[in-house]
């Protein structure tokens, strides 16, 4: 599949596919964090994250973003997108929020979509790349693909949730 595939910047009106995109490839993850946590804690601490998610892609599509959105493409049809940052003062750059559509996942296109940004943060200067990810099992393909792309050592945190 890759071998047809094309990168470019994203343009303002490849926003409802990636929206649709990022909405199918995290729906396993929002379920996941439900299940973790318990419907009544769940309700309360992941109310908005679905819609917090959906309006930090919407900023990072905006004209004023501090971050390049990336798009692949496969027959004229928008698959993945991938959003990085670079920190020139740092020489740090971040592969940010990302998603593959899940009809094209496990087919080599995120770890051709994160060599790709990793050629571009090389480019501009970056020599550190970052990228976060959960530690849940719903997170395993996407640490398989950054593993793939050459990602480690990894700095373990969690987040600890409690009815109050």
């Amino acid at each position: 599949m890759i071998e047809n595939c094309t990168i470019r910047k994203a343009e303002a009106e490849d926003l409802a596919r990636l929206q649709a995109i990022r909405a199918a490839a995290f729906e396993p993850v929002f379920r996941s964090f439900r299940n973790i946590l318990g419907e009544r804690i769940a309700a309360v601490a992941l109310a908005g994250a679905e819609r917090e998610q959906a309006n930090l892609l919407d900023q990072i599509c905006g004209k004023e973003s501090s971050e390049d959105l990336l798009v692949v493409e496969h027959g004229g049809e928008i698959v993945a997108f991938c959003a990085i940052r670079c920190d020139r003062a740092s020489k740090v750059g971040e592969i940010g929020l990302n998603a593959v559509h899940p009809a094209c996942q496990g087919r080599g296109v995120g770890a051709w979509m994160y060599e790709a940004a990793l050629a571009r943060l090389r480019a501009a200067g970056m020599q550190v790349a970052t990228v976060g990810t959960g530690g849940d099992p719903s997170h395993a393909p996407a640490r398989r693909a950054y593993e793939k792309a050459g990602f480690g050592p990894t700095i373990p945190s969690q987040y600890m949730y409690r009815s109050l």
